[in-house]
């Protein structure tokens, strides 16, 4: 947080004197330790993208983009299935989860 907030000093006007909290986001994680794309097979109309477990910007590119075509078109991008991935590997519903609350 100082270095973001030196560099950010050093390149524009602002002044910071103090930074009064500071939070790096949730890590999420799940029991498979996969990330979560796809919608919820409860909830009609939520779509799940979670998981990274800290590995969101790393993971962002790729899981945005299969995220997007499940949206749009119900499967995973060619390149990303080229890997051997599936939809169902990255779905909510997959039983790897572990147990469900509602």
């Amino acid at each position: 947080m100082a270095l973001a907030a030196e560099r950010v000093q050093r390149a524009t006007d602002l002044e910071i004197p103090h930074i009064n909290r500071r939070w790096a986001g949730l890590r999420s994680f799940v029991a498979d330790r996969s990330p979560v794309i796809g919608p919820d097979p409860d909830l009609p109309g939520f779509f799940w993208l979670a998981g990274q477990g800290g590995f969101g910007i790393m993971t962002a590119p790729g899981a945005s983009r299969a995220a997007a075509e499940l949206i749009v078109k119900g499967s995973l991008p060619d390149e990303i299935r080229a890997t051997g991935l599936t939809a169902a590997q990255l779905s909510p519903g997959r039983t790897a989860l572990g147990p469900r609350e509602v």
